[in-house]
């Protein structure tokens, strides 16, 4: 009979830099167009300051939808690409 061992690799730990920059553009993209969606139609006051981080646009034009999702992704690679490559720099700390 085989047993296993509570052992695992130093690979099975590392993130993954490229599926951390993928999951935080995405999410952070749908999370943008939620929010355009909201700022778009009539639902109840609410501030768009979200939006707003991401274009000078009016906040329910489709300019901002368009230009504010394209920097949303790229803002959300970038903060899952920093997310995971710490989470792998600071890997060291779990051996202890």
């Amino acid at each position: 009979m085989a047993t296993t061992t509570s052992e695992t690799n130093d690979s099975s730990r590392r993130a993954n830099v490229l599926r951390f920059a993928l999951t935080g553009a995405l999410a952070a993209g749908i999370f943008y167009v939620i929010c355009w969606l909201g700022a778009s139609l009539p639902i109840g006051p609410a501030t768009h300051m979200y939006i707003a981080l991401f274009t000078t646009a009016a906040v329910s034009s489709s300019a901002a939808l368009i230009q504010g999702l394209c920097w949303s992704l790229a803002f959300g690679l970038i903060a899952g690409s920093l997310i995971a490559f710490i989470y792998n720099l600071l890997a060291p700390l779990d051996r202890r």
